[in-house]
């Protein structure tokens, strides 16, 4: 899933939970959930892609999705309960990240990597897109019904 999607049920989690021990816990775990989903992101074909251009595509994807977000879910709330929750959903990919620029084997960067492509469920643009954004969909709705 792309950051964003990840930063979306991660800031709904935290305004609809009010308990920070079990909101942090629900964010930290939807990661590997919501992976488990066939979708796109930016990361695949990471490979094939330049550093450069991976790591904006990190930034404006991290970026975003904590500012998109926070306009739908963190005003409403505490600011480091919401951005705790919002890193917690997304610190999966963030500590595989170096792995992606390293772009060889270096622990532990490599083994988080190992563990979390086990998770993922890959899908081209469109299919890909379309489950995940009704992944979203689907974890928001029933956040709400379940609040």
């Amino acid at each position: 899933m792309t950051a964003t999607a990840h930063a979306l049920v991660g800031g709904a989690i935290a305004a609809s939970v009010k308990d920070p021990a079990l909101g942090l816990s629900l964010s930290a775990l939807s990661h590997p959930l919501m992976d488990l989903i066939p979708h796109w992101d930016f990361a695949l074909n990471w490979r094939s892609k330049s550093k450069v251009k991976l790591f904006l595509e990190a930034v404006v994807d991290l970026g975003g999705g904590t500012l998109l977000s926070y306009l739908l879910f963190g005003r409403f709330i505490d600011i480091r309960y919401f951005l705790a929750a919002v890193l917690l959903s997304e610190v999966w990919d963030i500590a595989e990240a170096p792995h992606w620029f390293l772009k060889k084997s270096f622990p532990p960067f490599s083994w988080i990597y190992a563990v979390q492509s086990r998770f993922h469920s890959r899908a081209k643009l469109p299919l890909g897109g379309i489950t995940q954004a009704l992944t979203v969909l689907f974890i928001l709705l029933l956040i709400k019904f379940l609040t």
